[in-house]
């Protein structure tokens, strides 16, 4: 008889189990659980965009729902104030509201959608930039001589006028609002010399002196009972200022050749300024002479001569008859030269300086016999241009400096 055998069951390895199943349970829940919460975060939601739904994922930013409806929010542009444009996006920014609620650019910026929100985006306006009305001088024009004649002369002075401009604030650009007052333009006059009255005038003249020349042609003058006038160089005045008072004190004329000779039509507007000014500035101050008349070298001397003068020019001489004696073709052919063919208000042209003016002395009493035997008198320019009605009295004066309250051209009239 078999006797039954007690076996004894470990129960440990069971309870061991059991905790891993429940364990396993747990895991399996919490990860189905946050699996349905990131399904839950990664929904699509629908907002509202300008009316329009658009779907989104939920707790999309706004900048999302922009793109997903491909909405681009704009700010204005900045334009000038002739409407050219100066700055995209430089005008009013744009506006974003929330349910009615207009948001700030952080709060914007930070938002995020959970559904059914309702943004509504309105772009910016354009804007035009700031100005300010200011006032200012206009110059006057320039209105050209009609021809060229020996001399041109201002025969009317220009005045400022004033004009109201809008200037913008950014771009600088000035539009013309209003002209309160028109601007005087400048008028010039070109004329041969020609007495008046019937006088048989003619106008003997010398250029670059003075110089070791002028006291013959003076002493020679003097005993002709004759005048002439002498346009002398600047930069000569200093060392013959006793000179030039001898020639005014003998009833003849000294005028500006201008400082030192230059080429106006191959020098800076600013030169010319400073070839006439200094000029007139010397004989001022070292010969006591006042005059506001120039002989331009080789004659050049345009309309822009004219406004590079800034003004202080009041008359520019050339000639009618040219001696030639720059040639030194000898002293008979520069008394032919000077006696034939003369008319009434000739002006003559001889030099008593700039080289050798031995010819021009030889020649000088036989070109004056010959003048009074055709019946002329020999005149000072002031008495020639005095005796022509179209000149204006204080032009003909020589020293006619621009009158108070009038204005120079800075450029010439169309």
């Amino acid at each position: 008889m078999h006797t039954a055998k007690h076996i004894e069951i470990d129960e440990e390895p069971k309870r061991g189990r059991g905790w891993l199943i429940a364990l396993a349970v747990v895991v399996v829940a919490a990860a189905l659980g946050f699996g349905g919460y990131l399904f839950w975060l990664q929904r699509d939601v629908v907002v509202y965009l300008n009316g329009e739904p658009v779907e989104i994922r939920f707790r999309s930013t706004f900048a999302d729902i922009c793109d997903k409806a491909g909405v681009v929010p704009e700010a204005g542009d900045l334009y000038s104030i002739t409407d050219q444009l100066i700055t995209d996006g430089g005008g009013e920014p744009y506006t974003v509201q929330l349910d009615g609620r207009e948001l700030s650019e952080k709060e914007c910026a930070s938002v995020i959608v959970e559904g059914e929100e309702s943004f509504t985006v309105v772009n910016g306006d354009d804007v035009t930039e700031g100005s300010e009305v200011v006032e200012r001088e206009t110059a006057p024009r320039l209105v050209p001589a009609d021809g060229l004649g020996a001399v041109t002369f201002v025969s009317q002075w220009g005045t400022s006028g004033l004009s109201r401009y809008r200037v913008g604030s950014v771009s600088g650009e000035e539009v013309l609002e209003e002209v309160v007052q028109e601007p005087g333009d400048c008028v010039l006059s070109s004329v041969n010399p020609v007495p008046s009255d019937g006088q048989a005038l003619v106008c003997l003249t010398f250029d670059d002196g003075p110089s070791s020349y002028t006291a013959d042609v003076l002493c020679i003058l003097e005993e002709k009972h004759a005048v002439a006038t002498f346009f002398a160089l600047g930069s000569s005045v200093a060392g013959w200022s006793d000179m030039i008072q001898q020639l005014e004190n003998a009833g003849c004329e000294v005028l500006s050749h201008t400082m030192n000779h230059q080429d106006n039509y191959a020098i800076s507007s600013e030169d010319t300024y400073r070839e006439t000014v200094d000029a007139f500035d010397a004989l001022r101050d070292y010969a006591g002479v006042y005059t506001t008349v120039i002989r331009p070298p080789y004659g050049n001397w345009n309309n822009n001569c004219w406004i590079s003068a800034r003004g202080t020019v009041s008359a520019s001489v050339i000639w009618t008859i040219d001696s030639r004696d720059w040639e030194l073709p000898g002293a008979d052919a520069i008394v032919k030269n000077c006696t034939s063919n003369v008319g009434n208000g000739d002006i003559i042209l001889m030099h008593d300086g700039g080289g050798d003016r031995s010819q021009d002395i030889e020649a000088l009493p036989r070109i004056i016999d010959e003048l009074h035997k055709q019946g002329y008198r020999l005149v000072t320019l002031s008495e020639l241009m005095d005796s022509d009605y179209r000149i204006p009295d204080e032009i003909a004066s020589q020293y006619a400096p621009m009158p108070e309250g009038c204005s120079w051209p800075t450029e010439l009239a169309e």
